[in-house]
């Protein structure tokens, strides 16, 4: 676990430590368990290691193949090494208390680049045939271990930080405005690309290879899916189960104890509550520590929720309270990792976990992230209902949508959205990319000049889906495989810095396999989003927790801060402002309304202060990691 990175020279030079030295320099601390190096010839491998499970302790990297040479590095966890062991057969004799690199090499070496489809797990891997001087890299196809690389015609580099390569390698720094501009819509739709101009990011589920001085890519995962539209809810159901118990079973597999956060929401309080069931039946080692963070006061305290959890299991959470927001931390980070300042409302939950789980020497946090992704369900099938002439389904399902209205309103709502999808290119690029419904063009917070400098529009119409699926529903649901994870990417790296690795279940991919070949009718079904979530939690949740509608808004957390970062600097020096970039006239309008809610008491949710925070945020960024 924790951070990979390499050096190939394409015209053959020979690899020199000391480059490889300066790279491992650059890159922020990471890797409690040691820094190794290692090259051969024109490559050279980096690894920051990490152990959290009990085969990665003491495993070397990369590792190597005796008979083919094949140098295999790996930053990740495979959650399916049973699986995988069974199809390597005699192959694979000698492997099941291997390290997870060792069975990659395995399975290359017997599959050849298809073995990257067998894989279960979060995974950035990075591959050298020396006899076919051939460099490939792949990442895991829901992405949550980063892999960026750049390459000037001579030099190729690659790694799981920024720093590591603009630093190591000593790159000119060239902002990438299009991507900011991305970012500072809120609407980045190029997971290939990063802030600096020369350094990309390999997609999820994509492959690269470097052979004979030239660049290759491709999109490995994309399919087929099951399509499991005919099953009943029940089935559904069981088989969601099933397969949920197998992700909380594959990711508290550690070497030491595993922690969850406990929210009071609906998916954290489903980790907690269905790993100790689990554990309580033999099925997991260990009991799962639930940390809750709780804010008295705050209209976003859910500790009515989070209680509820721990009297339902007869457990007592570790309870943190808030960590706020601090400039001068924010402006380290960014100096150090070359990341964006981590989010106010996800610091003020991570930095106090991470202290207790750093003194009680525990590894593995659990999230419930991925729940609202996967399982919220949408109206996206309709119009597969409507082509399979499947028309009482339909209309049961838009009748149960909209149970406030008339039935000849409901009606016409559900004819219009199963048809449109059918005759109009528009209402189908919005439902394939829901960042299109939006809005065409930039938000009113963005110069409208600079947006169409950096063809912010085009950008966002022209991202075509590298696969073709034969439903609606499945065309709508990938995106939820190609969304750009960059804004968690510095939270992953936060947690990894402080010895502490993010795990998501709902994210597993045989949980996620499961979620596109399943029928729209019961992910949302009797009204309710995440149907197949509370028909499997019942008996487990408190029916408090089971039947919640509600989520908590932590627009407050941001919005405190930067209210005191506005204090400290006003908005015409800003220099997002001075670059053109943004309209400091409507960000001053989001400032006021959420200082008029803070000044009436505060009730209710808190005003979105979310573009004025990105906008912060980048400031920093541009002055810490960039220099300007």
């Amino acid at each position: 676990m924790s951070a990979i990175s390499g050096i190939l020279y394409v015209d053959g030079r020979a690899m020199a430590d000391r480059a490889l030295a300066a790279m491992a320099a650059a890159a922020p601390p990471r890797g409690s368990d040691g820094v190794t190096r290692w090259h051969d010839g024109p490559v050279g491998f980096i690894r920051a290691a990490h152990a959290t499970t009990p085969e990665a302790v003491g495993e070397v990297q990369p590792q190597i193949g005796m008979g083919s040479g094949v140098a295999a590095l790996f930053d990740g966890r495979l959650d399916n090494r049973g699986e995988l062991l069974d199809l390597l057969g005699w192959h694979g004799a000698g492997l099941a208390t291997a390290c997870d690199p060792a069975i990659v090499l395995a399975l290359f070496e017997r599959l050849g680049d298809a073995f990257v489809h067998r894989l279960v797990g979060d995974f950035a891997i990075a591959l050298w045939q020396p006899r076919d001087r051939r460099l490939s890299l792949l990442r895991s196809p829901i992405g949550w271990r980063p892999l960026l690389w750049t390459f000037d015609g001579r030099t190729f580099g690659f790694a799981t930080e920024p720093r590591a390569l603009v630093v190591g390698l000593g790159l000119e720094r060239r902002l990438n405005e299009a991507a900011i501009g991305e970012c500072l819509s809120q609407r980045f739709a190029s997971p290939d690309e990063t802030f600096w101009q020369g350094v990309q990011r390999l997609p999820p589920g994509s492959g690269l290879t470097v052979e004979s001085g030239r660049i290759r890519r491709w999109h490995w995962h994309g399919g087929p899916f099951d399509d499991l539209s005919r099953l009943s809810a029940a089935d559904h159901v069981e088989r969601f189960r099933a397969l949920f118990d197998e992700a909380l079973i594959a990711t508290t597999r550690g070497v030491g104890p595993v922690a969850a956060q406990l929210s009071g929401g609906l998916d954290s309080s489903s980790i907690v509550c269905r790993a100790t069931e689990l554990h309580r039946a033999g099925r997991i080692e260990r009991q799962v520590e639930a940390v809750s963070a709780r804010f008295p006061g705050q209209p976003h305290d859910e500790t009515a929720y989070s209680s509820a959890a721990e009297a339902h299991l007869g457990i007592t959470a570790t309870v943190f309270g808030e960590q706020f927001f601090d400039l001068d931390a924010a402006r380290a980070w960014s100096a150090t990792t070359y990341q964006l300042p981590i989010r106010p409302n996800s610091l003020a939950t991570l930095h106090n976990s991470c202290d207790h789980l750093e003194r009680t020497g525990t590894r593995v946090l659990l999230t419930g992230e991925g729940g609202d992704e996967w399982l919220a369900g949408s109206h996206a099938h309709w119009p597969d209902l409507l082509r399979q002439g499947r028309w009482g389904a339909l209309m049961r399902d838009g009748l149960i949508a909209w149970p406030d209205r008339s039935i000849h309103v409901a009606a016409r709502r559900v004819a219009y959205h199963s048809v449109m999808p059918l005759l109009s290119p528009r209402y189908r690029a919005q439902m394939f990319h829901p960042l299109l419904a939006y809005g065409d063009g930039p938000p009113p917070w963005l110069r409208a000049d600079w947006a169409e400098r950096i063809g912010l529009r085009e950008r966002w119409h022209h991202r075509d889906k590298p696969v073709k699926l034969p439903t609606f529903a499945q065309q709508s649901r990938y995106f939820y495989f190609l969304s750009s994870r960059y804004l968690f990417e510095n939270i992953q790296a936060f947690a990894e810095s402080r010895g502490v690795e993010l795990r998501h279940p709902f994210h597993d991919l045989r949980l996620a396999n499961f979620v596109m070949g399943a029928a729209g009718t019961v992910m949302r079904a009797d009204g309710q989003k995440k149907y197949l979530l509370r028909e499997s939690m019942r008996g487990t949740l408190p029916e408090k927790i089971r039947l919640r509608t509600d989520k908590a808004g932590f627009n407050a957390t941001t919005g405190d801060a930067v209210i005191s970062l506005l204090r400290r600097r006003p908005l015409k020096d800003s220099p997002c402002v001075r670059r053109g970039w943004v309209d400091p006239v409507e960000l001053q309008l989001i400032a006021d309304r959420y200082e008029g809610w803070r000044t009436a008491g505060a009730v209710g949710r808190a005003p979105p202060v979310a573009p004025l925070w990105f906008a912060m945020s980048m400031d920093i960024w541009l002055e810490s990691a960039f220099g300007s």
